[in-house]
């Protein structure tokens, strides 16, 4: 969606349910695949959705609602949803019934490894910071874009081609290691 067009929608559903209905029918499919990917469960990505979507309705009808990047804002509500989620889930799961290193959280990382088909790239992912790989599935699984990308980790666009550059590059020396170690 033009950014233009997305900025009148959004001053226009304060008021207008039609124009926050048109932001709906667009970013609903985004938000939901990307929750889905995480938490792999309809259910949960459903009501994580359904959460993402009335938190947004509520803060756009503020007036000191931001009105910047509405896309890559409503990425970091589902993302912290999804944290939420999985911070809940540890809590109700004992840590000792999960398959070593594994965490609740991480279904995106494993989905983007088995889309690709390659073990090598996979566990290069799984050697890397967390942020490195959120930010890598983000850009290259979810297709966020870098505007949505610099709203949803809360930072500029020149602070987020930092940490794109350097996360490839994390990821480039992981892949080095990886061969070398299985040569």
């Amino acid at each position: 969606m033009a950014a233009d067009r997305e900025r009148q929608l959004v001053e226009r559903s304060r008021d207008d349910a039609a124009a926050f209905g048109e932001l709906y029918d667009f970013y609903l499919p985004r938000i939901y695949g990307f929750i889905f990917r995480r938490v792999q469960d309809r259910c949960v990505a459903e009501d994580l959705t359904s959460m993402t979507f009335q938190r947004a309705l509520e803060n756009l009808r503020r007036a000191e609602f931001r009105n910047e990047c509405l896309g890559g804002w409503l990425f970091r509500v589902a993302s912290n949803a999804v944290v939420d989620h999985a911070r809940y889930a540890r809590r109700l799961i004992s840590l000792g019934e999960l398959p070593e290193g594994e965490e609740p959280g991480d279904l995106a990382l494993d989905a983007l490894a088995a889309a690709l088909d390659r073990d090598q790239l996979r566990r290069a992912l799984l050697s890397l910071p967390a942020g490195h790989r959120e930010l890598l599935v983000m850009r290259f699984y979810d297709d966020l874009n870098t505007t949505e990308l610099a709203t949803a980790f809360g930072c500029s666009r020149e602070t987020l081609a930092v940490r794109l550059h350097r996360a490839l590059r994390a990821l480039r020396a992981a892949i080095v290691k990886e061969a070398a170690d299985v040569a």
